[in-house]
């Protein structure tokens, strides 16, 4: 008779699966989703920021069977643009629904951490993981929490080392070799840059199924793998391959990207500014992590490698949201040097381990939120006007947008000089050219004057019925190109002037008509053709 280990009891599946969790364990479970609640709670309906809406425009495009690339230059590939489509299609009408995805996508990841953290080092381990993820993925001042890239891209990254790491604890399969690359294939297609974290899982990966005694193993989880990664690449980029054969995609994800390291964003001065702000708020999460190499456990040289490719993976960029792909690893040896010096408080101290373990967890988390407690109290309009300041248009966007959506018909055109490509989200307008943001038009490039160049000739070919100008524009034009001549010139003899938004008394209102003072000030003024130009501009050379 065949007996069946009892962790496979199939007569009664739930109390297999939840009778081994204690009191103590849900209490904690309760605790970590009032936390992932809380730090989340007044900022989840913020105004979008202009990375989030060109990725917004961009899925606004997808879902009207219009290919992006082709006609929203973006420079991050397809799978951020999948995401925003998929959270728009359930909430059409909500355009914060990407955060709710966002959290969603953060929540899965953070689960996959517990069960893989529990997988490597023991149940006791995954509930301080997850607790000190949490609040680590949010960044000190709760800087992170736009749904950018690098928090869609957790759930596959983890779930590619989930699939590894349960293939070492259960046996190696090729089925699940598939399933991994898959996600990794998944995971690139987020963020080229992870592709030190990918190449190093997969090596150890493989080489350790290389190293079993059945050597056909090892070539049927290399030919899955490869079928793995194939298919989902089809997947993903098919709709681009199908429009163009994914040039476009190509010259904005990859060649204008190549130019786009060398503009400064990237480098050592970086990495020191970003270390610097997470060594002053959390240099005791730091130190702690660190005491997880003091008599090692097996695997932890493997997770401080993998933390490594996640700074490697960071680019040494300036902008914070890169470093959101080193949390989860962080977290992880955090707890495994919790264990440790809990085990060695525990021997002179004479005291259980488990509850030392849960007095260094308490305050570490304490640490790790206290950065946030003042932006925690703040109600959402409060936390917009406090964290937004520094970028008015994004204050005044969706305001804006409505005003524009009342001056022109759906299937008019709409054109936004400057980076705020949110306003097209919130107005449901089509931009007359794919440059949406400012970015790429004034970087220093080798495109740099064909894609001003491309920019006129499409305002020539297709004048919109409106144009917004932003204050975005203005600070990235100096000095002032052939573009911004051209676009005033235009502006000059084709529109009037509507209104704009003007700082007074500290805030910022709109004034309608504007004057000339009040326009030189203006963060975001809107201008309407006038309806008896029917002749185009002069035409762009």
């Amino acid at each position: 008779m065949l007996i069946m280990p009892s962790r496979f009891n199939i007569g009664n599946p739930r109390v297999a699966l939840w009778a081994r969790i204690s009191p103590g364990s849900w209490l904690g479970i309760l605790g970590l989703l009032l936390l992932f609640a809380g730090l989340r709670w007044n900022n989840f309906n913020a105004p979008l920021t202009p990375d989030e809406g060109e990725y917004a425009y961009s899925a606004q495009l997808l879902t009207a069977g219009i290919a992006p690339y082709q006609h929203a230059f973006m420079q991050k590939p397809p799978m951020i643009i999948y995401s925003y489509a998929f959270s728009h299609l359930l909430l059409p009408d909500v355009f914060w629904a990407p955060r709710l995805l966002a959290g969603l996508f953060v929540g899965l990841a953070t689960v996959l951490l517990g069960w893989i953290a529990r997988l490597e080092f023991g149940p006791g381990l995954a509930l301080p993981a997850m607790w000190l993820a949490t609040p680590m993925i949010l960044f000190p001042g709760l800087a992170q929490f736009a749904a950018n890239t690098e928090l869609f891209l957790l759930l596959p990254l983890l779930a590619m080392t989930a699939a590894y790491v349960y293939s070492r604890h259960h046996g190696y399969s090729p089925c699940i070799c598939f399933a991994g690359a898959v996600f990794g294939v998944a995971t690139l297609f987020y963020k080229y840059t992870a592709l030190p974290l990918v190449l190093f899982l997969w090596v150890n990966w493989l080489v350790e199924i290389y190293r079993l005694p059945d050597g056909k193993i090892f070539w049927r989880s290399v030919a899955l793998s490869a079928l793995g990664a194939v298919a989902a690449a089809f997947v993903i980029l098919g709709f681009f391959l199908i429009r163009d054969g994914g040039a476009a995609l190509w010259e904005c994800t990859v060649s204008f990207n190549r130019y786009y390291l060398n503009t400064g964003t990237f480098g050592l001065a970086g990495l020191r500014e970003n270390v610097a702000v997470l060594s002053r708020h959390w240099w005791p999460v730091m130190l702690i992590s660190s005491l997880a190499l003091v008599k090692p456990v097996p695997r932890t040289g493997f997770w401080f490698g993998l933390l490594l490719c996640a700074v490697l993976s960071t680019g040494a960029s300036w902008y914070g949201q890169y470093y959101v792909l080193i949390m989860p690893f962080w977290a992880l040896l955090a707890a495994l040097g919790i264990r440790s010096l809990a085990a060695w408080a525990a021997r002179r101290l004479v005291r259980p381990q488990k509850v030392i373990e849960r007095i260094l967890l308490g305050c570490l988390v304490i640490v790790l939120v206290l950065p946030d407690l003042l932006w925690l109290t703040y109600p959402p309009e409060k936390f917009v006007a406090e964290s937004l300041t520094e970028n008015s248009p994004l204050l005044v966007a969706r305001l804006a947008a409505t005003r524009v959506a009342g001056l022109t018909a759906p299937d008019e055109l709409v054109c936004v000089v400057g980076s705020d490509p949110e306003l097209l989200c919130y107005a449901r307008r089509r931009s007359p050219t794919r440059f949406v943001t400012a970015y790429e038009l004034v970087f220093p490039s080798p495109f740099k004057r064909g894609y001003q160049l491309e920019m006129m000739r499409d305002l020539q070919a297709h004048p919109p019925a409106m144009i917004v100008l932003t204050r975005s524009w203005l600070s990235m034009e100096s000095p002032p190109s052939e573009l911004f001549g051209y676009i005033q010139k235009t502006l000059a003899e084709d529109y009037r002037r509507i209104g704009g938004y003007v700082m007074s008394d500290q805030k910022l209102q709109w004034i309608e008509p504007l004057t000339d003072r009040e326009a030189a000030h203006s963060s975001l003024t809107l201008f309407k053709r006038n309806p008896s130009r029917g002749d185009a501009p002069a035409p762009v050379n």
